[in-house]
């Protein structure tokens, strides 16, 4: 939050301006590039360090302010002389009412820089942004303006949200000022997982009296006496979960601000069962929906009225962002690269656009860029059930193909897998509009806002399409998808002459 080191990086990969989108850099360090312009005007206005300049309390349209960022609250009587100034300038009485500084961040605080990009506070409270002016939005409960410009329906609220769990209550401090070493990328520093708090058998558990002082000082202030106790522990980075405690083999989360005490419930069944989805994040599976948007468009308009968003200042000439349209339902699936392998991860279209450099410098070369590039999605919207398999072995979103007509069909004995696209191939690469990559097709070059993401293979996408043409005949709940779980080969070779297998 205090770099915007990955914003800008990918910014700078998109517009061929660096041939790495995982380097490190801060916002300090833009430049006159069409893309450093580019961030300037449309982007880099959440960045931590930008000055809160007025007196007032924190709302969805506050950006920055340093450690008032997060940590400012205004009291009804501070907020009272606060407002009394404002009708009348020439009122001082606000200045002996000063505003608390403590540890009560509650989601608005986060509100302001999260309700953009990846929309990860307005996908936790369930609303998904549309394409919709004010004036088109129906006056309805399942419709919300933010910012009075931007309308947003409501989809489905993250089970954590609707359990009353604050931001706070899984982001700790590590992640969120830092733990001394400097990350290309937000999601490197994030050390919660799903397992420090739903794990089966045993956990990792840290006690008081080895607490590291930052955590200690933590725990005292929010939960008051904690001798004796012992804290379930981040397997990422080892941090203790301070708002949480082990105690006669069970395990307990307390939420930060509202004290409210759960049990923790391990991974169902079928999470654990067999070996075929080890690979598999939780998020792959539990995410209910993430958005999506495609046809976008990027052109600088020098008569356009615009803002440096670094230096606060209103200018003429500005990049322009022209969307298509958005989308939420269940996201597409990719593959990360790890130390120990490959992992399955939830991906959303990042960036599916056409970028006219020309309009901006001038120069020939290079004019317009084309982009078909996917990101690595933390939607937070998660669901208790996780998607079933259909949803997956038989989707062609999940496939990263985009969405249409997937089918499998049974010819003179024959199985042969077809697909009709919804949207119109894309001039510039032949792909569907919304598509990460081809049906049974591989994708080479830029393909992710990372070096590290990548599509499924062609070998990947006909492993998932085999068990999708079991599911043609087999119900998922089934004994025989469930025997498919533990050893998949195995079941393909002792399978009746009914069973018809695509040719590929």
């Amino acid at each position: 939050m205090a770099t915007l080191s990955g914003m800008i990086s990918v910014d700078r990969y998109v517009f061929n301006e660096q041939d790495n989108p995982d380097l490190y850099t801060t916002v300090h360090q833009l430049d006159k590039s069409a893309a450093d312009e580019h961030l300037r005007n449309l982007c880099v206005r959440c960045h931590l360090g930008n000055p809160k300049t007025e007196a007032g309390p924190v709302t969805e349209a506050s950006r920055g302010g340093g450690c008032i960022a997060c940590h400012l609250n205004y009291n009804a009587l501070a907020e009272k002389a606060h407002f009394s100034h404002l009708e009348n300038p020439s009122d001082t009485a606000y200045l002996g009412f000063h505003p608390f500084i403590d540890m009560n961040i509650s989601n608005d605080h986060c509100f302001g820089c999260h309700s953009r990009s990846g929309r990860i506070s307005t996908n936790y409270e369930g609303w998904h942004e549309t394409v919709l002016t004010v004036d088109e939005a129906p006056k309805s409960k399942h419709f919300r303006i933010i910012e009075e410009t931007r309308v947003f329906r409501f989809v489905q609220e993250d089970v954590h949200h609707k359990l009353g769990l604050e931001c706070i209550d899984c982001h700790n401090s590590y992640e969120l000022m830092g733990n001394g070493t400097f990350y290309a990328h937000e999601e490197n520093q994030v050390n919660i997982q799903c397992d420090d708090c739903h794990f089966s058998g045993k956990p990792k558990l840290i006690k008081q009296k080895d607490l590291d002082q930052e955590s200690a000082v933590i725990a005292s202030l929010r939960f008051g006496n904690v001798a004796g106790r012992k804290f379930l522990a981040a397997e990422n980075k080892n941090r203790a979960l301070i708002n949480t405690f082990y105690q006669e083999d069970s395990a307990y989360f307390l939420t930060k601000n509202s004290k409210q005490q759960f049990t923790l419930s391990a991974p169902a069944g079928i999470c654990t069962r067999g070996n075929a989805h080890d690979n598999l994040t939780c998020s792959s599976c539990h995410t209910s929906w993430a958005p999506s948007c495609i046809g976008c468009h990027n052109e600088y308009d020098p008569n356009e009225p615009g803002y440096n968003m670094y230096t606060n200042k209103e200018k003429q000439g500005s990049w322009v962002e022209y969307i298509g349209e958005f989308n939420a339902h269940l996201p597409a699936l990719g593959m990360r690269k790890t130390e120990l392998g490959k992992e399955v991860i939830p991906v959303i279209p990042g960036m599916v656009m056409t970028i006219d450099v020309n309009s901006f410098d001038k120069n020939l070369h290079d004019s317009l860029i084309f982009l078909r590039l996917f990101a690595p999605a933390a939607p937070h919207t998660t669901q208790p059930v996780g998607r079933d398999c259909k949803s997956c072995h038989y989707n062609p979103v999940a496939l990263g193909f985009g969405e249409g007509d997937l089918n499998y069909l049974i010819e003179n004995g024959r199985g042969r897998w077809t697909f009709n696209p919804q949207y119109q191939d894309d001039i510039h690469d032949g792909l569907p509009e919304d598509a990460w990559t081809g049906f049974l097709q591989e994708r080479d070059g830029k393909v992710s806002t990372r070096l590290d993401v990548f599509p499924f293979s062609v070998e990947e996408q006909k492993q998932i399409l085999t068990v999708g043409a079991c599911l043609h005949c087999h119900d998922q709940n089934s004994e025989v998808m469930d025997q498919s779980l533990f050893d998949f080969q195995r079941l393909l070779d002792r399978r009746s002459k009914e069973c018809i297998l695509p040719v590929w």
